[in-house]
């Protein structure tokens, strides 16, 4: 790898500049400010996609001399420009935007053009060459023309070999300079890269895709990775390409604060096309953080983003503040037309970073300060993995169009780097379990099969209904026995409480799933079915109260269950209640009823202000509907 020149060099060591010192506007030549996206929100009904090219073929190979002729329809006046590297050290170390068309671009009367310029002076590898059109009426377009240059000047590509000014006292905790064929897999597992977002969730229109053959949608080329989409034969509806630094079960690359991410990339701004760099941090139940470093949004006319520069927004997804009310986004959307060496996103690569401190996030484009707000504390107190990708719309909503481009884009990532003051541990792993939320005591005893793991609660599983789950399960297995030396929420062994437990029917089946996840779905996935009783002997507490889980096969199951002193003290004075299995959407609802005819979707009784020492539940099922069953029970101690 090239590490370039005095230019370069100049260019990576370049100081962090504030939002403020950068902010200087250009003066405004030939309508270059309109042109480069500058102001494109107002007035958008006046672009319009007017411009064909015919030559050089889309995303072709170029050097030398490069003919380019169009089509601009309706169209008057056209100019073309194109990213240069600086060519004397006394030029602005960013480059330059050099007009490839000094004398403007004569159409005749169905709006052909045709210019030419020499790729041997621009820089070596993804180059777009911007072809801008417009009329006496107002109306005008811009094309993206992505090529690959050849045979150009090798200027600021790769890692450099500084480390970046915002990442001075950190260690280099990853680098991918894409030199070789990254490695990258559907599910990441034994590979650097997972091809789809982690967790499920993909987003993109043209779907996120594993890697194919003939480098579909990722390629590596030199020192980039392209990721290709395309809609096609092989992919109808779309494709395109995200990596992600963790696989399917969340193992690869983490990054905690105080921490860099850094990227440096370039992507084509066109109706539809949406790349962006971010993170993201799992906390505890289901909080997590997502720091949008990037979000470029391409396509110009009515209907599109017209954006006049890219979004950078944090998430605070499951989380609330001081208030109870959901905590607020950080968002911005910098001035980079008048930043650094004032181009687009799409114009030429640009890198993109975030520091993540203990007490603020900060933002950086080129270099440059663009944005700082306060560390959340998830993003603070938790690991953050990266994600590029190249979206096409999706949950954007924003409209797709690249036909005028034959229905292909490319994103080009340079290089991608992390630091961090110190590793996080290897084979970390994120907990998505909710914390548990029972603030006494209880006993929990989950109905499991034998051999069937999935039925099973392990020490650190949770469950149990909102308020009252638990770690620390006791998997009572087969249709009937007995079991002593039962432990509570924390563990400790109870010597003298016992469970005796037994059904008619014989019988310990498998439940359907019905929305349940986690814990709660080993909780659910066993029922004792049937005529049933459960009886315990020697309760630690004064007073506690009895939660009785129920679930059923495919079809809704309805049942009763009733509780049965066996000593001077008392239990729930109504005795018996009603229940009906159905769908709940995994969550646990209480009955009340005391008829079969008040029961609703209801899978859980509740016994409350029980005294007795010993107690005895007893329940029949197919009331109404098919079998259903026990399928756990909590003794949980009330005050």
């Amino acid at each position: 790898m090239m590490k370039n020149n005095l230019i370069l060099t100049a260019l990576i060591a370049l100081p962090i500049i504030s939002f403020a010192q950068a902010n200087d506007k250009p003066a405004m030549v030939d309508g270059y400010q309109e042109f480069n996206y500058g102001n494109v929100e107002e007035g958008a009904e006046n672009w319009v996609q007017a411009i064909r090219v015919s030559e050089p073929e889309l995303r072709s190979d170029v050097s030398g001399i490069v003919t380019v002729k169009f089509q601009a329809k309706g169209m008057t006046s056209a100019s073309a420009y194109c990213w240069q590297q600086p060519e004397m050290q006394s030029e602005e170390p960013w480059g330059k935007d050099a007009n490839l068309t000094p004398d403007g671009i004569e159409l005749d009367a169905s709006g052909n053009g045709t210019f030419q310029f020499n790729a041997d002076n621009f820089p070596y590898g993804p180059m777009n060459v911007r072809i801008y059109a417009r009329n006496d009426s107002g109306k005008k377009d811009i094309f993206e023309l992505q090529l690959f240059n050849t045979n150009g000047v090798k200027w600021n590509q790769g890692i450099p070999e500084q480390v970046p000014p915002a990442a001075q006292g950190l260690q280099l905790v990853f680098e991918d300079d894409f030199n070789e064929k990254p490695s990258i897999s559907s599910d990441g597992i034994g590979t650097t890269y997972h091809a789809h977002k982690p967790g499920g969730g993909d987003f993109s229109g043209w779907k996120f895709t594993s890697p194919m053959a003939d480098g579909q949608p990722f390629e590596q080329r030199d020192t980039w990775l392209r990721i290709a989409a395309r809609k096609d034969a092989k992919s109808p509806k779309g494709r395109t390409g995200i990596i992600a630094s963790v696989n399917k079960n969340f193992e690869g690359i983490w990054a905690k604060a105080p921490c860099y991410f850094e990227c440096r990339f370039t992507a084509q701004s066109a109706i539809g096309t949406w790349p962006a760099f971010w993170t993201l941090a799992p906390g505890l139940n289901k909080e997590q953080d997502e720091l949008d470093i990037i979000e470029g949004y391409g396509g110009l006319g009515k209907g599109n983003p017209n954006h006049p520069s890219y979004s950078i927004v944090s998430h605070a997804w499951k989380q609330t503040d001081e208030n109870g009310k959901p905590k607020k986004k950080h968002h911005i959307r910098p001035d980079i037309m008048n930043l650094g060496g004032k181009s687009y996103w799409s114009t030429t690569f640009h890198t993109y970073a975030v520091y993540v401190g203990l007490e603020d996030t900060v933002y950086y484009f080129d270099n440059i300060e663009v944005f700082r707000h306060p560390t959340n504390n998830v993003s603070r107190d938790f690991p953050h993995y990266f994600l590029i990708n190249y979206a096409i719309s999706g949950i954007s909503r924003w409209p797709i169009d690249l036909s005028r481009y034959n229905e292909g884009t490319d994103m080009w990532v340079d290089y991608v780097r992390v630091y961090a003051k110190e590793p996080v541990e290897k084979g970390y792993q994120p907990n998505f379990d909710p914390s548990p939320t029972l603030q006494t005591s209880g006993i929990g005893l989950n109905f499991s099969i034998d051999g069937e793991d999935s039925t099973k609660l392990s020490e650190k599983g949770i469950a149990g209904a909102n308020g009252v789950s638990q770690q620390n399960w006791n998997n009572l297995t087969g249709s009937s026995g007995e079991s002593t030396g039962l432990k509570n929420e924390k563990g400790d062994i109870l010597p003298n409480t016992k469970a005796y437990w037994k059904t008619s029917e014989g019988t310990l089946e498998k439940a359907e799933k019905w929305g349940f996840e986690k814990g709660d779905l080993a909780l659910q996935s066993a029922v004792l079915r049937g005529k049933g009783v459960l009886k315990i002997t020697d309760v630690p507490y004064e007073k506690y109260n009895v939660y009785v889980y129920f679930n059923a096969g495919v079809n809704t199951g309805s049942g009763s269950v009733s509780i049965t002193a066996h000593d001077d003290g008392e239990v729930d004075r109504i005795g018996t209640y009603f229940y009906r299995v159905s769908w709940t959407k995994g969550k646990y609802t209480t009955s009340n009823a005391e008829s079969l005819n008040a029961v609703e979707k209801e899978n859980t009784v509740i016994f409350k202000g029980n005294t007795a020492r010993s107690f005895s539940l007893e329940w029949k099922d197919k009331l109404k509907g098919n079998w259903s069953g026990v399928s756990g029970i909590q003794i949980i101690e009330s005050k």
